[in-house]
């Protein structure tokens, strides 16, 4: 890999981790096309350089999989409020939970 091209990829490798750390993942998606064509470009590339790409790689990693982790957890709870306003969980007197379902449409309100 030429030395412009293992600079260009650690500009690259930056500019994705300042988008994951800002949240903005259409331009993390957007440098994937380029990232993949400068790989392809190894040659002779010094362990200098590969312990530089390997550090900002496994940065990038890192937060990829906080972000992953934290859409997940933004899903599940989007998921349980929408539960909440279409359900109700009691117990009965035996202790048994059961869940109350509203219908919609079935509340009359008057205002």
């Amino acid at each position: 890999m030429s030395r412009r091209a293992i600079d260009r990829l650690l500009r690259l490798l930056d500019l994705e981790r300042r988008a994951l750390l800002k949240g903005d993942l259409d331009t993390v998606v957007g440098l994937i096309g380029e990232k993949e064509e400068l790989v392809t470009q190894f040659e002779e590339t010094g362990p200098a350089e590969l312990r530089a790409l390997s550090f900002k790689l496994a940065q990038n990693g890192r937060l990829l999989e906080a972000a992953k982790l934290g859409v997940g957890d933004a899903l599940s709870t989007v998921k349980k409020l929408q539960q909440a306003r279409s359900s109700l969980s009691s117990y009965d007197s035996t202790g048994k939970a059961t869940e109350i379902r509203q219908t919609p449409g079935s509340t009359d309100r008057r205002f």
